[in-house]
């Protein structure tokens, strides 16, 4: 069967975190990453701290083998260096239709004002390297690679083949509903789709076989370019604690985040289009007094309201998901899964 992770707001909502910890916990098979190196996801255990641009954040289980579907976009050394730092030679699977992103592609972007300003993209060349595929143009594509040609594999009939006999699959997306360039706030959006069933399609799957799609969020919302955010926070103080506890600089970029309330709805959206199953909810620590907290009962009566609040919410919009698992700190540990 195959697990979905996906954003519910604008990205940076820890879907790195839920993923690696699904993995870690789980018995999945393969763990696929699609969409490009312009969202980077954080993985902390035992101290340690990993950004990954391309590889997926389930490379902490060591049975779990790691697949970079035809919907995926990289850059060949950026993708070789997290090898290394992940030690994932061995697992590292990669879809023959794969595009590796150009030096030329990325000075294009880089130079061109209407991404880097009006946009706010974050210059890694991913906007240049889709407009070139959709207009057919010439790309370079994984199999033309030869410094990735021990990774190459037909990965739609690799996945659907181990569906098959019975083995899992997790599917972790990249960005948010609210930088879908179908389903978000145009034109503040990144150059695909961001939600579920794009996912699925990006890695040669269909959704028959889905089990459980999990949409992320956090308390609040974060941007990192511009586009609407309900009740931005400007207060400098306040911001420094989201920016230094709440850890909020782009993980790529490496710009301090925009931080702005929770939005229902848009929240109620994620869920809809999404058709999410179940919720996951990240820096619940950002209420104080929660942090590492083990035991639901032991929340703050702030961080109850909220985490309730969710509940509600899930009660009126379909498919209704359960509130199912709660992140209370940075490391893949600080998690509490609700029965």
């Amino acid at each position: 069967m195959i697990d979905i992770v996906c954003g519910g707001q604008a990205g940076d909502e820890g879907k790195g975190k839920i993923a690696a910890y699904l993995s870690y916990k789980g018995n999945y098979s393969y763990c696929v990453r699609v969409g490009g190196p312009n969202a980077g996801h954080t993985v902390e255990q035992d101290g340690h701290k990993y950004t990954l641009k391309n590889i997926p954040s389930g490379f902490l289980n060591p049975n779990t083998k790691l697949v970079l579907g035809a919907g995926a976009y990289t850059k060949t050394d950026w993708l070789l260096k997290e090898v290394e730092l992940t030690g994932t030679k061995d697992r590292l699977i990669i879809d023959p239709y794969a595009v590796l992103i150009t030096d030329e592609e990325t000075k294009a972007e880089q130079d061109a004002a209407h991404f880097m300003k009006h946009i706010g993209s974050v210059g890694t060349g991913l906007g240049q390297a889709v407009k070139n595929r959709i207009e057919r143009r010439q790309v370079k594509f994984a199999k033309d690679e030869p410094l990735l040609k021990d990774f190459i594999c037909e990965v739609p009939e690799l996945l659907n083949k181990a569906l098959d006999n019975g083995e899992h699959i997790l599917l972790e997306g990249t960005q948010g509903i609210k930088l879908s360039l179908l389903h978000g706030e145009y034109p503040f959006v990144t150059s695909r789709d961001t939600t579920a069933s794009t996912f699925l399609g990006e890695a040669g799957l269909g959704p028959k076989s889905v089990r459980d799609v999990y949409v992320v969020f956090k308390p609040y919302i974060t941007r990192v370019g511009p586009g609407p955010l309900e009740k931005e926070i400007f207060d400098e103080s306040s911001l420094e604690t989201y920016h230094t506890k709440g850890r909020e600089i782009g993980s790529v970029s490496k710009r301090l985040r925009r931080v702005g309330a929770f939005e229902k709805r848009s929240a109620a959206r994620a869920i809809m289009i999404n058709n999410a199953t179940k919720i996951a909810i990240t820096h619940i620590d950002m209420f104080e007094g929660n942090n590492a907290v083990k035991k639901y009962e032991d929340f703050t009566a702030e961080a109850k309201q909220f985490l309730e609040s969710i509940k509600e919410l899930s009660k009126e919009i379909y498919p209704h998901p359960a509130l199912s698992i709660i992140s209370t700190g940075a490391d893949m540990e600080d998690t509490l899964v609700l029965k």
